[in-house]
């Protein structure tokens, strides 16, 4: 049951992703000609409600069946995807994205707090690396698929794709064979933020994953820079620098699912957010941009080990009746920082050489396995003897 679950998850989270992409890229294309202020409108249209939910979104995915709530957020936004293909206005638009960026705050929770209710402890790495390699795969080519379909179709077509997405998630929902079995809750649910505050592994965990979408989303606003302006290379080099971290990040998304045990993925976490600091540093001082290539995987491969690594000590480490609120915190912080790096990166762009924002965000990111790399071991390996005392109590 396990592995064909797993598949269905990891299919349903990729298709969903790819359809995503495809409209985002389209709408962005068609909104180009209307300045910057409209692409960034978009931008933060969708994203808003992922933030601005978490909270609510939690508690839903931690008291409903999470299948049901797959199918009647993947039905709505079925439905916003088919009203996007035909809307009259910019402002419907712009709701529309909304819509649908509620949508995905249900369907992210209540994939990430299934998940480990499919496997067990010891397969969730694996699980977790599939699923993030999956969708890494869906993020190289859906740019493509976009820009080909916006240019023979339009906006419509790219947005229909993406409500057949919406229609495939529906269905894999439905063919689960896992139940999440959740609990009645208690008169007043603690928030996700509250339960995490009162954790020593999930509070340096969640401050890495901050540090690190805040420095990773800070220089995908100045790598064209980097790219075009310093090193003076064609559109051709730059989509083959992105194109060497997305397969980076895909081998280090299945490296990273081979691990086992909190301990090992611990290490795992904490060697790869030095070698991802590194990686980012050491691109600002590359003399030219074929130099970006093996940077770009090995910084690729930091990342999706990173990824896999962090998610899964997290979701193995929290009680199942609580996983719908941590789901939905990480959610929240990771697309909050995403908005607060975007407008960071317009200003490091104004007022650093693009060389040095990567210098800068390499030495920041350093500091995470720094000062919180042995925090996080710490828990981890207590953690572990806390359920090997649990076995051997239950035996």
């Amino acid at each position: 049951m396990g592995g064909r679950d797993v598949r269905l998850v990891a299919g349903a989270r990729a298709v969903s992703w790819l359809g995503d992409e495809v409209a985002l890229v389209a709408l962005m294309l068609h909104t180009q000609s209307h300045g910057a202020i409209a692409v960034a409108a978009l931008m933060i249209a969708n994203t808003v409600p992922l933030v601005l939910l978490s909270g609510v979104v939690g508690r839903l995915v931690d008291r409903y069946d999470n299948r049901r709530l797959l199918a009647a957020s993947s039905a709505a936004q079925v439905l916003a995807c088919a009203a996007l293909a035909y809307a009259p206005s910019q402002p419907t638009v712009l709701a529309l994205l909304a819509l649908l960026g509620a949508g995905q705050a249900v369907n992210s929770a209540s994939w990430s707090a299934l998940l480990p209710a499919i496997v067990t402890a010891d397969d969730l790495p694996r699980a977790v690396g599939a699923v993030q390699a999956s969708t890494t795969v869906a993020g190289i080519v859906a740019p493509a698929i976009g820009g080909l379909l916006y240019g023979a179709y339009g906006t419509r077509v790219p947005l229909l794709v993406d409500a057949v997405s919406f229609l495939v998630v529906f269905g894999a929902g439905l063919a689960l064979h896992a139940r999440r079995v959740v609990s009645r809750p208690e008169t007043k649910q603690r928030g996700g933020l509250a339960i995490a505050r009162t954790d020593a592994l999930l509070r340096p965990l969640i401050v890495m994953l901050a540090l690190f979408v805040l420095l990773g989303s800070m220089v995908n606003v100045v790598d064209v820079f980097l790219v075009r302006g310093t090193l003076g290379a064609s559109a051709l080099w730059y989509g083959l620098a992105g194109a060497a971290y997305s397969i980076g990040a895909f081998i280090g998304a299945v490296g990273a699912g081979r691990l086992r045990g909190a301990v090992a993925l611990s290490r795992g976490l904490v060697a790869s957010c030095a070698t991802l600091a590194i990686g980012l540093g050491a691109m600002g001082c590359v003399p030219n941009v074929v130099w970006l290539l093996p940077l770009g995987v090995i910084a690729g491969a930091a990342n999706g080990t990173l990824v896999v690594t962090l998610s899964s000590l997290v979701y193995g480490h929290v009680a199942a009746d609580v996983r719908g609120r941590i789901a939905a915190l990480l959610s929240g912080v990771s697309n909050g920082v995403q908005l607060i790096a975007f407008v960071l990166g317009g200003v490091l762009t104004s007022a650093l050489d693009p060389r040095a924002a990567f210098v800068l965000a390499g030495g920041c990111g350093l500091l995470a396995p720094v000062l919180l790399g042995r925090a996080v071991l710490r828990a981890a390996a207590q953690a572990r003897t806390a359920d090997s005392d649990a076995m051997e109590t239950v035996s």
